[in-house]
């Protein structure tokens, strides 16, 4: 994978790159521990199932698809047994999306190859600076600002 070269300190691609190469290389290691590779897409939604994000409304608007497009990646992981749709307890009306328990061993694995990631990068860049990273990429950023050109 090619890192953003075109403005070395513009940080939305420093972020996009690093999102990218966790995205790859769990991906890479995935498959090579036999499970089928997942779009990126795919990918961030499991991620935020993961985080409590259930909605599939709410999944699209983090994700920044459609509600149409959302529901057609639930469809597909239901059919593939990952994920089920349960009616949400605050809402009659509306469905939450959940992992389904054929899902656990996909999703234990995941988790061992995240901190496997994360390990391999710290020595690459250092305990210290992955520390940091990590807690700095942890803080609260505070509220989505607007600024003039």
């Amino acid at each position: 994978m090619k890192k953003v070269n075109d403005d070395k300190n513009a940080l939305i691609g420093t972020l996009a790159y690093a999102l990218y190469w966790v995205d790859e290389s769990l991906q890479a290691s995935l498959e090579a521990a036999g499970w089928d590779r997942v779009t990126r897409t795919r990918s961030m939604l499991m991620v935020l199932i993961s985080a409590g994000v259930n909605r599939p409304a709410d999944l699209a608007r983090s994700i920044g698809v459609s509600r149409q497009a959302i529901h057609q990646l639930i469809q597909g992981m239901k059919e593939e047994g990952i994920v089920e749709l349960a009616a949400d307890p605050n809402d009659r009306r509306a469905k939450t999306v959940q992992f389904s328990p054929k899902a656990d061993q996909l999703r234990t694995d995941a988790a061992k190859i995240v901190a496997g990631i994360e390990k391999e990068l710290s020595k690459r860049i250092g305990a210290t600076e992955f520390k940091i990273l990590k807690k700095t990429l942890g803080m609260d950023w505070g509220k989505i600002v607007t600024v003039k050109p």
